[in-house]
């Protein structure tokens, strides 16, 4: 599957190519210089454009789904408002439907460890919205705070925001998006994870 990475050059993207590629995916996605994009290569990426000389519609063509991991504050949580950059997620999609791109994983950064007022300060979810609403094939991952830390390949999926979640290695979060791709039991649903006990691929069915 060839797959566009939003988002590649932050903590769970670089895990995120890396995966991909040992999965047999074409993982395509953009860099601001061209040392940058020589980096994620070597990490995983089959291509990569640079920002400054391409558009959303050109980078999108043939590409069979999209992994937008959406920029947060390190710090994000209870007394942190988030900024989302909808501009760009909205000419992500808008792009994704001209190129007959219908399948979209999406990490959002509204984390699982947040009550529901913090979750929908400064607009975090107003991107899942828009998703629900046009023609795509969505999965929305809601994860606890991300750490480096390695990947154990265990998680729990969980019903609703817990105040207390214990931290989530990047690598898993970026196993969790690998594994939603293809898998039709996470098709348009809204996934709550944690660290937990069960595989991550047992987990998703």
């Amino acid at each position: 599957m060839k797959v566009f990475v939003f988002g590649s050059g932050g903590d769970v993207g670089e895990y995120l190519l890396k995966k991909l590629a040992q999965k047999n995916h074409q993982a395509v996605t953009i860099a601001e210089s061209a040392n940058r994009a020589d980096e994620l290569k070597m990490v995983g990426a089959a291509e990569v454009y640079l920002a400054a000389d391409t558009s959303y519609t050109e980078v999108l063509a043939g590409c069979d789904a999209i992994i937008y991991i959406a920029g947060t504050s390190p710090h994000a949580g209870e007394d942190n408002n988030v900024l989302v950059d909808h501009e760009a997620v909205t000419r992500a999609m808008a792009a994704a439907k001209q190129q007959q791109v219908a399948r979209l994983v999406y990490l959002s950064p509204a984390r699982v460890d947040e009550s529901a007022i913090s979750q929908n300060t400064a607009g975090k979810k107003i991107p899942e919205e828009l998703m629900k609403l046009d023609e795509f094939t969505y999965t929305i991952i809601h994860a606890s705070r991300g750490v480096h830390k390695p990947g154990k390949g265990m998680i729990d999926i969980i019903a609703s925001n817990r105040k207390k979640a214990a931290d989530l290695p990047f690598e898993d979060i970026a196993e969790v998006l690998v594994e939603s791709l293809a898998n039709k039991a996470t098709y348009n649903k809204t996934l709550n994870i944690t660290p937990g006990i069960i595989p991550i691929k047992k987990a998703l069915t």
